[in-house]
């Protein structure tokens, strides 16, 4: 219901920022017409919590193409409410300003009346109010251009991405090691299954040594079964390692905990790691990779995130030795420092979908996480953070979902 009550307060908010900067949309078939499309938005998700199909159902023929034209239609009109909010409260000054330039003249009964018009010289930046007026007609233009096209990059997939890292020190044995990170798929409306599929063949024709799946896979739980059928479907020598993330919490952890262990028990390559550690031998060298539990809690401060990241850290890494290489898996990026401090190499997370929206390489949304995309090195350490398999919304500029594989090396 939450999804119901954002799509609908961002409508209703940038309708009366159109009515301000546009204000032919005050009335007839304008008015109309934005309104009976912003309903439709509403709807498209609506209608399957309505008929049983649940959050996340689509309906039979229509429901695909309503869901995506519904989340082309959210994006477009947050943009108008973001952009252009503040052109509409400088166009209602103006307005304002020049409605009380308007003289009274009071009757004999006491009432008040429009006096008659008087010359009244008043200086006019008629450049800057036509380029406010200018300004303001495009914007739904721009918005609808933006949507569309982060529609399209956010529907087509995602890309392979080699990322070699270099880590000082490597044992030769595992020079050329590969693994193989999905993160973030969110299994739902807009994904389904077969993407996850496709993802896990990716990594299995990249040959990598090890696949990873770092948290958020499934938001759809009558998809459950189906995505435990493909991510069973990897190859990697040293099978699948998966971590929990935010969306497994929320979505309901009892049935998802049963997937995991049900896979287990039929001997497929696939094992969850909560606050846990696999050791795995590769050409004679021991490697260690820790996978950590999302830090969620009664409270959301970001002390208790913390102190929850600590707890993590203190069981997920007992039994570490030297003689081993320690990777670490974390749904959430802010938990590298933690896995810096007990000799992680390489941490891999996800979480923050690179914002989605990037400008000239660089995330959008880059002050909302300290760790937002790509690669972070600190001492011998080093964080990579995808920018997420897949996605909850279909819209992405600048930042291609992927399917990232890493191949280490040894830097003398």
């Amino acid at each position: 219901m939450g999804r119901l009550f954002f799509i609908t307060l961002v409508n209703l908010g940038s309708f009366f920022v159109l009515r301000q900067l546009w204000p032919e949309l005050r009335d007839g078939w304008r008015r109309h017409t934005f309104f009976g499309l912003s309903a439709l938005s509403v709807l498209a998700f609506a209608l399957p919590i309505v008929l049983g199909l649940g959050e996340h159902g689509v309906l039979p023929g229509v429901g695909m193409p309503l869901k995506l034209f519904s989340s082309g239609w959210i994006v477009a009109v947050g943009l108008v409410l973001l952009l252009g909010w503040p052109l509409a409260l400088l166009r209602g000054r103006r307005a304002r300003a020049r409605a009380s330039l308007v003289p009274v003249l009071e009757t004999g009964s006491g009432s008040l009346v429009a006096a008659p018009p008087v010359e009244v010289e008043v200086e006019v930046d008629m450049e800057r109010r036509s380029l406010l007026t200018g300004v303001g007609r495009a914007l739904p233009l721009l918005a609808a251009g933006t949507s569309s096209a982060g529609l399209v990059a956010g529907s087509s997939g995602f890309e392979v991405r080699q990322v070699e890292v270099r880590l000082r020190g490597l044992p030769q044995a595992l020079d050329g090691f590969r693994i193989g990170q999905i993160t973030d798929i969110h299994v739902g409306a807009f994904i389904d299954a077969e993407y996850v599929r496709a993802a896990v063949e990716a990594m299995n024709e990249a040959k990598v040594d090890l696949q990873v799946m770092t948290g958020d896979l499934i938001d759809d739980l009558t998809q459950l079964d189906g995505t435990m059928a493909a991510l069973e479907a990897c190859r990697a020598p040293h099978g699948m390692l998966a971590i929990l993330g935010n969306h497994e919490h929320w979505r309901g952890l009892p049935p998802i905990l049963e997937a995991y262990a049900a896979s287990a028990r039929r001997g497929s390559p696939v094992r969850l790691l909560v606050d846990e550690a696999q050791v795995l031998e590769h050409a004679g060298q021991r490697v260690r990779v820790v996978g950590v539990d999302y830090p969620m809690g009664t409270r959301r401060a970001m002390r208790a995130k913390m102190e929850r990241m600590r707890r993590s850290a203190e069981v997920a890494f007992q039994g570490a030795s030297a003689d081993e290489v320690v990777i670490c898996l974390s749904h959430h990026p802010d938990f590298f420092p933690f896995a810096l401090e007990r000799g992680a190499r390489l941490t891999l997370a996800g979480h923050t979908h690179g914002g989605q929206v990037a400008v000239f390489g660089m995330p959008l949304f880059r002050f909302a996480f300290d760790y937002m995309l790509g690669r972070y090195r600190r001492g011998d350490g080093q964080l990579y953070v995808s920018g997420g398999t897949g996605h909850w919304l279909p819209f992405r500029l600048g930042v291609p979902a992927e399917v990232s594989i890493f191949t280490l090396r040894a830097d003398t």
